[in-house]
């Protein structure tokens, strides 16, 4: 940027605003001095005697009111607020028109007053010199707004700038496209709009076009190009549909934030981002719930620094509770759901009290003295050892097996000896006929929730089942992501693999509408629609960063593998919710409920008593023997 351009924009906002007011003050004078009275009463006079300053002088009245009268105009509607890079937008253009016509005949209305008798041709006359003195008052505006950005805004397109199209042609678009435009690494060559309306227009001398034909054509002639996403408003399935046809373009797409981001001032028109998983998978089939009597109640959430436990806290958040517990083995975690639980606590002026707590769920002197401590309501039970290679090795699987079941069986009896009223447990669908140590852990820790359950009318226990979260400790998306980034491969254990998806605040909805339905003992289980094939997953993941994808070993240009590696120990080809019996409807048309078999506490306690012994002589065999024998569907 010159000299002249770092000056001026090193000034803060009063001075700039002054300065340009300053400048239109100017222009307006220049404008009617050249094409206004004195000027006009120059050149009609036969005589070469009329001294300018006198002129001047006599007719300043006719400038300094339209003057003052414009100027007031522009500041008062905010057209000073506006930055002079975005000048060229609809608001800014109406205004400077209006403001424009207002200098021009409001000087006309005086000139006319000074006649006492006005003839139809003098009329006339001064309505085309109103007209004149408007049009080039704007005319001077435009010029030096455009001077101005030569100074302020200088960019040079560089020779690898990346070719951009944005897709949308309102508002939210033009302001992208200002800011674009004056980025050196950005191209825009088009504007996307399919309607007609706008076909064959210009925007910023911006093509737009209406044809997916001519995007794709675009897409063969500039192979890095991208596409932005300006349309925040829009609906999900509509947002969708688009994305479908520009995924078969293959080309990246960006997106602007969502309408409640720019609204709420989180986040500006021009931090675009990546394309969300939301975009891809289906959507959202519940809506966040409410607890009830949330202001009243105290809150205790297990695992509150991991993905589901941390969105279970904003969500309780959202209903002012009396207080939250969060209880957390990691400290670094606890740090920062704790900071994120008062950011929101303030922003809201809620008057939820924070509890944070350093501790391990198998802790049970710990846990008693926070229970006899705090009068607690409801149980939110997240923590787990869930990350199924690392479960799976023999090194861990006494610790996970004595963290998954007793963690949760010392929890449950807690909440029984502290008269809780609900304890709501987050399972997973790798439970149902698990192949793997999670799921088996898992599986047990459910057996003893409801087995428990079914010997005291104290606590209502339940338990929420539901597949993979996006963007979860463990997710697959981020990792594809991630490798995605790093120029691939891409890989998947096998191409027929399948999974549920959903995302982390419907996963924590779930728990908490799943504490206000139950009676006791249910599993809940979430209507997740149809199992998607990771592969595909990949496939669309690439194509919408927009390059291609190659199958195996191979080279081809600007394209990304996709790599088979094989099923991880204990991975399932696909995933199952229930066990056994068939579903439940609730309330809720997208929630169902089971009431599966189990083993009764007195049976189930000697097992526990075993199941102790061999995890703290760290005898894995005997441990994988109790599970087998207990757990449906496991094998070892």
């Amino acid at each position: 940027m010159n000299l002249i351009g770092t000056k001026l924009n090193s000034l803060n906002r009063t001075y700039k605003t002054f300065l340009v007011l300053l400048n239109d003050f100017f222009l307006a004078f220049t404008c009617w001095l050249v094409f206004g009275p004195p000027m006009a009463t120059i050149i009609s006079s036969n005589e070469n005697s009329y001294s300018l300053a006198l002129l001047i002088q006599d007719q300043i009245f006719s400038f300094v009111f339209p003057a003052l009268l414009f100027l007031s105009y522009f500041y008062f509607f905010g057209y000073y607020k506006s930055l002079i890079r975005y000048f060229d937008s609809r608001d800014s253009i109406l205004l400077c028109v209006s403001g424009s016509l207002l200098f021009g005949f409001s000087w006309a209305a005086i000139y006319i007053l000074q006649f006492d008798q006005i003839a139809t041709n003098i009329l006339s006359i001064i309505v085309l010199q109103g007209l004149l003195l408007s049009s080039v008052l704007y005319a001077f505006i435009n010029i030096s707004r455009d001077v101005a950005k030569f100074f302020l805004y200088p960019y040079q397109k560089d020779d690898d700038a990346t070719p951009v199209v944005i897709y949308g042609s309102g508002e939210s678009a033009q302001v992208l496209l200002n800011e674009l435009q004056n980025d050196s690494t950005k191209h825009v060559i088009a504007i996307f709009d399919n309607s007609s309306v706008f076909k064959n227009l210009l925007i910023n001398n911006v093509p737009i076009i209406s044809s997916l034909k001519k995007l794709s054509l675009l897409k063969i002639k500039h192979r890095n190009l991208q596409v932005f996403l300006a349309i925040p408003n829009i609906k999900t399935e509509e947002r969708r549909k688009i994305i479908s046809e520009l995924e078969t373009m293959k080309v990246a797409v960006r997106t602007v934030p969502s309408i409640t981001e720019l609204i709420s001032d989180q986040k500006k028109m021009t931090d675009l981002q990546e394309l969300s998983i939301d975009d891809i998978l289906p959507g959202a089939r519940i809506s966040n719930a409410s607890v009830l009597e949330a202001t009243s109640k105290t809150f205790f959430v297990s695992g509150a620094g991991g993905s589901i436990g941390a969105e279970v806290t904003r969500q309780l958040l959202a209903c002012n509770p009396k207080k939250i517990i969060l209880y957390e083995m990691s400290e670094y975690n606890l740090f920062q759901i704790e900071r994120e639980c008062f950011a929101i606590i303030e922003s809201k002026d809620l008057d939820t009290i924070i509890i944070p707590i350093l501790g391990d769920i198998r802790d049970s002197n710990n846990l008693n003295n926070l229970f006899k401590k705090y009068n607690i309501d409801h149980i939110y039970h997240a923590a787990a050892y869930k990350h199924v290679p690392l479960v799976e090795d023999e090194n861990n699987l006494a610790i996970a097996a004595e963290n998954n079941i007793f963690g949760t069986y010392n929890l449950a009896k807690v909440a029984v000896k502290n008269n809780v009223g609900s304890f709501v447990m987050i399972s997973t669908d790798k439970a149902v006929r698990p192949t793997n140590i999670m799921g088996a852990t898992k599986r047990f820790a459910e057996i003893i929730i409801q087995s428990i359950n079914a010997s005291t009318d104290i606590t209502r226990f339940s338990m929420v089942r539901f597949g993979n979260v996006i963007n979860s400790s463990g997710s697959v998306i981020p990792l594809f992501l991630d490798q995605i980034s790093q120029g691939g491969p891409v890989t998947v254990t096998d191409k027929e693999v399948m999974r549920y998806f959903m995302t982390i605040p419907e996963a924590s909805s779930l728990v908490l509408q799943a504490g206000e339905m139950s009676i006791g003992g249910e599993v809940f289980i979430l209507d997740m629609g149809e199992q998607i094939k990771i592969y595909d997953l990949a496939k669309k993941l690439i194509h919408l960063s927009g390059r291609n994808y190659i199958e195996g070993e191979g080279e081809i240009d600007d394209g990304i593998q996709i790599l088979e590696v094989g099923l991880r120990p204990g991975e399932k080809m696909f995933e199952e919710l229930l066990i056994s019996g068939s579903e439940i409807t609730t309330d809720n048309p997208k929630i169902f409920k089971a009431n599966e078999s189990y083993i009764k506490l007195d049976h189930l306690q000697p097992i526990l008593k075993q199941m102790e012994d061999y995890i703290r002589n760290y005898d894995n065999a005997k441990i994988l023997n109790i599970l087998t024998e207990n757990v449906e569907g496991f094998e070892r």
